[in-house]
């Protein structure tokens, strides 16, 4: 569940920035550093390229990742807009995992490796419109070629989920996101949710808070809350920060990073 924690903060994202409509379509659109999904694709034959480090620290004692700090880094994620309203996106990442639990061999505290290779899409499905939000769905594949030491799935797992954003005013956002995920030894998989507000501080600067978490085997639930900030340099150049604390485990993370658009390429 870890992995797959950091697999969606990495993939999935939502840029607060509240513009007008035809600006939007411009304007760089992240999936950071959130963990809320977008209702937005990459524009029509641009590409956008979105990286970052993220360090995830575990205290939580009835986890099999107690005592460990997994660090991500470089985060490339690339987003491809091959048609109008459609995207594809491919991502993988480099960890590394620290563990300093007594219990754990000395010779064995550090891993390395790169993650598994995740490919999937993302399409619009509505343009908001009165009380109807923007709506998109995104699918992905995960895909077991990461290092065997620092996987968490030995098989193919899949994930959908739906994303919603409502305008609420000229300075306030809202989305929120409902999903599933797959996951090995479970024949009911996890659920996903999130409920996120933005808010835009300025034409440059922009911030949110959101609550997130998983229903894991629709048995037990998860809940943690994330804020952060983004700043964008150019409409195609943004950084960001963002930070989270989960209620329900003792694990917190940090994370910052930055994302370039390049539009109309052919």
């Amino acid at each position: 569940m870890k992995y797959l924690v950091s697999f969606i903060l990495f993939i999935s994202g939502m840029h607060l920035v509240a513009q007008q409509e035809e600006m939007d379509s411009q304007t760089i659109v992240t999936a950071r550093p959130s963990f809320s999904a977008s209702s937005r694709t990459v524009p029509h034959k641009s590409l956008q390229v979105e990286t970052g480090f993220l360090v995830d620290v575990n205290q939580s004692e009835n986890s099999t990742d107690f005592g460990s700090t997994i660090m991500s880094f470089p985060t490339p994620m690339i987003r491809w807009g091959v048609f109008k309203g459609v995207e594809l996106r491919l991502f993988n990442t480099f960890f590394r995992k620290k563990v300093n639990h007594p219990s754990v061999p000395i010779d064995e505290r550090n891993k390395y490796g790169f993650g598994n290779l995740l490919a999937g899409t993302k399409i619009n499905l509505t343009k908001a419109k009165g009380i109807i939000p923007e709506m998109a769905v995104l699918s992905h594949l995960m895909f077991p070629t990461g290092n065997a030491a620092l996987r968490e799935s030995e098989s193919v797992l899949f994930d959908i989920t739906f994303s919603m954003s409502h305008s609420l005013s000229d300075k306030f956002s809202l989305g929120y996101n409902l999903g599933w995920a797959s996951s090995e030894g479970s024949n009911n998989g996890n659920g996903i949710y999130s409920l996120i507000f933005g808010y835009g501080i300025s034409n440059k600067f922009s911030a949110f808070i959101e609550g997130f978490g998983f229903w894991e085997n629709f048995e037990t639930g998860t809940f943690s809350l994330d804020g952060g900030i983004s700043y964008l340099i150019k409409p195609h150049l943004q950084l960001d920060i963002a930070g989270s604390k989960s209620f329900t485990q003792r694990n917190y993370y940090i994370t910052l990073g930055f994302s370039m658009l390049f539009v109309e390429l052919y």
